[in-house]
């Protein structure tokens, strides 16, 4: 049953690989449905939760990390998908260069069937983020990233946004973005984090 359910997850990833900029599903965002008598206010802060996980160096990363800036850039990609590919050095020159704002990534293919890390498309990976001179980390999707519902994501690239208190900002979506709308999205997410 598992491996079914791994083939129909890489089958619906490939074919959504490239999609253009659109509204990521509440999966992507990783929110349960609020009990109906405690609705939260439609302004309440949307944690997104908390993990631990391994990055494709070997350095273990948990939702600490989003207290280093104002802003986290989590975006979820595989190594098979062009898009991807393209929008990586652009990911690479913003975390860089954009001052509170940090990215993070998350590789959905680099693990085997039984959920252990594969080293091939580890180094596969590895590689794709040495010639992008992506230097951010990247976590290797696990149980605990799962959990909050980065398993259930549909198609790559696939981003969100994260403030320094671990609350989702704004709406995530699915495709790649060129430098100049990057640059747009997160300085509007910048002041929805304020």
């Amino acid at each position: 049953m598992k491996r079914i359910l791994s083939l129909i997850f890489i089958l619906l990833l490939l074919t959504a690989c490239g999609v253009k900029e659109q509204p990521a599903p509440e999966a992507v965002q990783a929110q349960p449905e609020p009990a109906a008598e405690a609705a939260p206010e439609a302004d309440a802060p949307k944690p997104l939760g908390s993990f631990t996980a391994q990055t494709l160096t070997g350095d273990t990363l948990s939702d600490a990390v989003f207290a280093e800036s104002a802003l986290t850039v989590i975006n979820v990609w595989g190594t098979f998908c062009g898009p991807c590919k393209e929008e990586m050095p652009v990911l690479a020159k913003l975390h860089r260069e954009l001052e509170d704002v940090q990215v993070l990534g998350i590789v959905i293919d680099v693990t085997d069937q039984q959920g252990q890390p594969d080293e091939s498309q580890i180094e596969l990976a590895l590689d794709l983020l040495e010639a992008a001179e992506a230097d951010y980390p990247n976590l290797i999707l696990n149980e605990s990233l799962a959990k909050l519902g980065f398993a259930g994501v549909t198609g790559v690239p696939a981003t969100l946004f994260v403030d320094r208190d671990g609350n989702l900002v704004g709406q995530g979506f699915y495709g790649a973005l060129d430098e100049a709308s990057w640059r747009e999205v997160i300085a509007q997410r910048l002041e929805q984090a304020s």
